[in-house]
């Protein structure tokens, strides 16, 4: 082989070499590339399932979250359908279950049931004069007492100021008596809302199961009676249901939606009771009181609906037709000097919606009545609960020359230091203080230190119900010589009065009357 031959055959070897190096190079260079594209891979993939195990941890505790969002939610959802939204007892939905469901054990067990209804007394009047919130405090502060007490099984605000209460294992109606006295009871501490202490009183009526009723509809319908009868027989009351209170109450709802009627056609009326002068024995003034001339139940006493018409915001309307016609009437004899006054008594509700002295102005400008004869007597009660406009409609009348008596005086409610800043004419001292006040040494003492405060104010005392010779002598040699009551005389239709009118001396009379 030639030496070129040779050279030649190298160089190819060599040549094979190096592009066999050239191919393993790249080849080396494409598994580092390979290897370094895995490794991001890798790493990427690494990264991407840090980031799915966060999210998926993330959306697990999302989920979490939620489904704890949804528990609360309807646990709230529950909460609401049971609970009232302000006291936080039972609400009137929930609680037609639970009385339902507790009246089937109690029937299956042999078990008795109370339900007691509970209205608070007079709550209008706290909404009215200090406002809403006071009110609701009041709410609230009603119910965690009712609520807390340890005989009853549940409790509940059906709406307004009425409660509902159910206690279980009544063994007798005086258990239930009982219970009721101490629901009223718990409610008797002042009630403390800002800086206020309130007194706050309800009224309580209640049915038994079976004994009453054995179905939540009537029980209710008869505890409600209950309740309707405590209200009408003043503050803090309780009525247990009965057959003779079933009638009662339904007769009184019958003339609940009869007095609107009877208003308007007239049949609300005046009868006169005279007040007597004991030292001259004549008349010298008129109380005008209301009766009812009832189409099928003849001549009904205000006891009977003067209540219904404060419930019925009717004691406006009463009041202004009971005004106009007794200074119709009365117009004659004042006139003629018979009489100096005619006295008419002013609802509570009046004072709450500031409208008495506006009305009173208005019948006197209708009729010509003299101001100076028309005598409005308000109760202590009604003076002293809303002083602050009492003193504002009792200023505004006295400014017009109406003069004013302070009814049921001695009762135990008078602010002495109050009582001086009142425009007030006269005291009618209360009938309790009177019954056997010729007997009684406590009532004298009273009577007198009464007269002699009513002389340092510069007012006249007025004394009521006097039935017997005893009592108006006593009186009248104490020095307190203007009276009224059955001993002179009944209340009577005007034309029934007209008689007392030629007496010339009434005391005689009411003398010799009792005389025989």
């Amino acid at each position: 082989m030639s030496k070129s031959a040779a050279a030649s055959l190298v160089e190819t070897d060599q040549q094979k070499i190096a592009r066999l190096e050239r191919r393993l190079e790249r080849e080396e260079a494409a598994r580092i590339k390979a290897e370094a594209l895995l490794e991001e891979k890798s790493q990427a993939l690494s990264v991407a399932n840090r980031e799915l195990a966060a999210f998926a941890g993330a959306l697990e505790e999302r989920i979490h979250q939620r489904t704890a969002e949804l528990t609360r939610e309807r646990e709230r959802a529950v909460s609401l359908a049971r609970e009232d939204l302000l006291t936080g007892i039972a609400n009137r939905r929930y609680h037609a279950t639970y009385l339902e469901e507790a009246i089937a054990q109690a029937l299956a067990t042999g078990k008795r049931l109370s339900v007691f209804l509970l209205n608070i007394d007079n709550f209008k009047s706290i909404n009215d004069t200090m406002g809403h919130a006071v009110g609701d405090a009041v709410l609230c502060a009603v119910a965690s007492r009712l609520a807390a007490c340890p005989s009853i099984d549940h409790a509940a605000r059906l709406g307004g100021d009425e409660f509902a209460l159910v206690a279980g294992d009544i063994d007798e109606d005086m258990a239930a008596d009982a219970l009721a006295l101490a629901l009223l009871d718990t409610l008797r501490p002042p009630i403390a809302v800002d800086d206020r202490m309130l007194d706050v009183t309800a009224s309580i009526g209640y049915a038994l199961l079976p004994d009453h009723a054995s179905t939540p509809e009537n029980l209710q319908r008869f505890a409600g009676m209950a309740l309707d009868h405590a209200k009408g027989h003043g503050r803090s009351q309780m009525q247990a249901f009965n057959d003779k209170l079933r009638t009662e109450v339904e007769e009184r709802r019958g003339l609940a939606s009869e007095l609107p009627q009877a208003l308007t056609c007239g049949d609300i009326l005046p009868w006169f009771q005279p007040i007597v002068d004991t030292i001259s024995g004549k008349v010298v003034g008129l109380e005008a009181l209301a009766r009812w001339r009832h189409p099928l139940r003849g001549m009904l006493p205000p006891s009977l609906f003067i209540p219904l018409a404060e419930e019925k915001n009717l004691m406006e309307p009463l009041f202004r037709a009971m005004l106009k016609r007794s200074c119709q009437l009365a117009a004659p004899l004042v006139l003629s000097g018979k009489i100096s006054y005619v006295s008419l008594n002013a609802s509570p509700s009046q004072f709450r919606t500031s409208g008495l002295a506006a009305t009173v102005q208005a019948v006197l400008a209708e009729t010509g009545f003299p101001a100076s004869a028309l005598v409005i007597e308000i109760t202590e009660e009604l003076v002293m609960s809303n002083l602050r406009t009492a003193f504002r409609e009792l200023s505004q009348l006295a400014k017009r020359g109406v003069r004013l008596a302070l009814d049921d005086f001695g009762t135990g409610y008078s602010n002495i230091a109050s009582l001086r800043k009142l425009p007030i004419d006269w005291l009618k001292l209360d009938r309790s203080l009177l019954t056997h006040v010729e007997r009684q040494p406590v009532d004298q003492a009273i009577v007198r230190a009464v007269l002699q405060m009513a002389k340092g104010l510069g007012v006249e005392v007025i004394a009521e119900g006097i039935e017997v010779k005893a009592q108006a002598d006593w009186l009248t040699a104490t020095g307190c010589c203007r009276q009224q009551g059955y001993y002179y005389s009944k209340p009577q239709p005007f034309e029934l009065l007209m008689p007392l009118f030629s007496q010339r001396d009434l005391v005689e009379r009411a003398d010799q009357s009792a005389a025989r």
